[in-house]
């Protein structure tokens, strides 16, 4: 039987979560997560005034106290590790070092969700075709520049926003036939960079499907990428470990064989099987 593991999980540390944390690790125990990450965000941006915030310097803190907060209360099988998904470092990347710093995280995703140009993508308007093209040229290059930093272990959710998309009644996918040269210029570039990816599993609970697409996730293993990690990207408990088995599938399906756990910012790899 596979392993399942959780390595995108929200608590109440994160502004757009009110799941306590006990409460969201325990659901995730009881879904049978045996490998967990807390990944709480840590955005140095506000998606509704586009300025600082604040609390982002907070974060890591907070993460340490629920975890010391809790731990002897834990399920001694449980693998609870202390991480962030720390974004939008391309508004204020001289705030890497501090935000970073903390020794105890053991895990850092790299993430994207606000644009200069446009604000926030769950926020936008999707209708116009035009604007949507536009986009992903922006999204691309964010995420490049996001993979020219090193703070981060795992590129989150790559292609994300073709949720929001979806859920205004548009299906706009990243697929290698329309972006296949910037797909494979940014994998190559996290693999040199010895980045890896995640299979985020929000999409599977709508219908939407994986971020990203199992295509792009055969490229990323043709290409020779090995560290993939599992995110159900849950926010509340409800959601814990919810598709998790079948990105699973997918990355079976896809070639892998192993998924990656991290200890103090330490690949490690688990068997799928």
């Amino acid at each position: 039987m596979a392993v399942l593991t959780d390595y995108h999980v929200h608590t109440e540390i994160s502004r757009d979560s009110s799941a306590p944390y006990f409460d969201m690790v325990m659901a995730e125990y009881d879904a049978g997560v045996r490998h967990l990450c807390v990944t709480d965000h840590c955005d140095t941006v506000d998606w509704k005034t586009m300025g600082f915030w604040e609390p982002c310097r907070d974060v890591a803190r907070r993460e340490r106290e629920m975890y010391e907060k809790y731990i002897d209360r834990l399920p001694k099988d449980l693998e609870l590790r202390m991480g962030m998904e720390l974004a939008e470092v391309h508004f204020h990347p001289e705030l890497l070092p501090e935000l970073t710093a903390p020794d105890w995280l053991d895990f850092i995703l790299g993430s994207f969700h606000i644009t200069k140009e446009y604000g926030d993508f769950h926020e936008m308007d999707y209708r116009d075709p035009a604007f949507r093209a536009e986009l992903w040229d922006i999204y691309l290059t964010g995420l490049d520049t996001v993979a020219s930093y090193d703070y981060f272990d795992v590129m989150a959710h790559i292609g994300y926003w073709r949720r929001y998309a979806w859920q205004q009644g548009y299906d706009e996918a990243l697929t290698l036939a329309k972006h296949g040269d910037r797909v494979e210029r940014l994998l190559r570039t996290l693999i040199h960079n010895g980045r890896g990816i995640e299979i985020n599993c929000s999409g599977l609970r709508d219908g939407c499907g994986p971020f990203p697409s199992p295509e792009i996730l055969r490229l990323y293993r043709a290409l020779g990428g090995e560290i993939i990690t599992v995110g159900s990207d849950a926010h509340r408990p409800a959601d814990a470990a919810k598709c998790v088995d079948v990105g699973l599938d997918i990355l079976r399906d896809c070639g892998f064989r192993y998924i990656t756990v991290f200890t103090k910012r330490r690949p490690d790899f688990i068997p799928i099987d």
